[in-house]
């Protein structure tokens, strides 16, 4: 029998099966649970056991957790999921990464907007309803999403009380508890800052320009790419990090990834916007460890089966310059996917985020559901970048059932400058 019995919520979010496989080479005996077949949940197709149990049944889990001698509880990106793997663990007193008191946090962000103004941070503007639907009001352009949703769902850009009207309901419609968040809209592109909590110490971990570009069908505005290091690192290290780290370290964290979304205005301006407290749906372990030395994955591991892995916070030689790219996909159903396996033998090819599989049926969703993968690059200049990203779009197929093509991204790399 191996060591620990962990059981994994989800086997289809992001990081789904770079978990499974992680905990595999600990040595853990790896159980995936959720309602879908095998065929269309890929990490089950490589756990030791799975369940058809969907991660919202407690009931059921709790029963199956107890029968089976379950000793750990994990599980990826998917926030949904996060709470019930809070829910589970403290019910079986599992450790974990993180606790309800801090996930509230990035729960709801209204809950983290006022966290950032206790502690001299600064965030957008809020409006309620009334004073916006007020004839007299008169700061359009704002916005509206779901307090407490995820992945660019329900955000919407509103210039004027009748588009308010129909994108307030939408937003709505997206949040869990139905609830909207009102915002001043900045007209600032975004830096993605990263930290990591190790026994209740906050380290920096880097920070990137993060460009949104918008889907026709909905007006969303999704990733269009990444880059490491942003244009305003100084200015953040010089301004505020030394806030934000206090603000993490007083209000509880204590252990496992943060991210922070703000609004940089190029000079010296943050303003930020919401928090996660997980790795961000790209994957962003990969180049925290490539720009600190510290394995994200391996500490939250590490933590919940109460035993060290070591992930020591280095200074890093001369770093390469750092991207990640979302590969986006066209509605369809996914036929074929063809990925050359030289891709992953290149040095400055970090990783592919695979987050559709063959037999996945796209819809246009316009949002960050239409991402069939992330690429992580390095590269020296924008000229680099280019041709590395050229090559690798050329390079790999998703064919649907016509054997078209499905991948595009929706950032025109032409554009970029680096």
């Amino acid at each position: 029998m191996k060591d620990n019995k962990v059981l994994v919520l989800g086997g289809k979010p992001i990081g789904s099966v770079e978990l499974v496989n992680r905990l595999h080479k600990y040595g853990a005996y790896v159980i995936v649970t959720d309602y879908l077949p095998k065929t269309e949940s890929p990490a089950k197709k490589i756990a030791d056991e799975t369940w058809d149990i969907s991660t919202a049944d407690i009931q059921k889990l709790v029963y199956k957790i107890k029968e089976s001698g379950v000793t750990a509880i994990m599980t990826a990106v998917h926030e949904f999921n996060i709470n019930r793997m809070l829910d589970l663990c403290e019910i079986f007193s599992f450790p974990s990464y993180c606790n309800k008191d801090t996930w509230k946090y990035c729960d709801n962000k209204a809950l983290f907007k006022r966290l950032c103004l206790e502690n001299q941070i600064p965030v957008a503007q809020t409006y309620n309803i009334e004073d916006v639907q007020d004839n007299s009001f008169s700061q359009f352009p704002i916005i509206v999403k779901p307090v407490d949703g995820s992945g660019s769902r329900g955000f919407h850009i509103c210039n004027d009380l009748k588009e308010l009207e129909v994108f307030y309901k939408k937003a709505a419609e997206y949040s869990p508890s139905n609830t909207v968040l009102i915002e001043k809209y900045i007209p600032y592109d975004s830096v993605i800052i990263h930290y990591t909590m190790i026994g209740g110490k906050c380290i920096y971990s880097g920070i990137s320009d993060k460009i949104s570009v918008k889907f026709k069908s909905s007006g969303a505005s999704v990733m269009g790419i990444q880059t490491f290091p942003s244009k305003g690192e100084s200015a953040y290290l010089a301004n505020l990090n030394e806030k934000v780290v206090n603000m993490f370290e007083n209000a509880g964290f204590s252990d496992g990834p943060i991210w922070i979304e703000a609004f940089f205005d190029g000079k010296n301006d943050f303003i930020f916007n919401e928090m996660g407290y997980r790795f961000g749906g790209s994957l962003t372990y990969y180049p925290v460890k490539y720009f600190t030395g510290i394995d994200q994955l391996d500490l939250m591991i590490g933590n919940a089966l109460s035993r060290q892995i070591e992930s020591e916070h280095t200074v890093m030689g001369e770093r390469k310059n750092y991207c990640i790219l979302p590969i986006h996909i066209n509605p369809g159903k996914i036929t074929k996917v063809q990925i050359p396996p030289s891709i992953s033998k290149e040095n400055d090819y970090v990783a592919l985020v695979q987050v559709h599989f063959e037999n996945d049926t796209i819809l246009e969703w316009g949002s960050a559901q239409q991402v069939f993968a992330y690429a992580h690059i390095l590269y020296k200049d924008g000229k680099d970048l280019l041709g590395k990203s050229k090559t690798l779009l050329s390079s790999i197929k998703v064919l649907d059932e016509n054997g078209n093509n499905m991948i595009h991204t929706l950032f025109d790399l032409k554009t970029l400058s680096i």
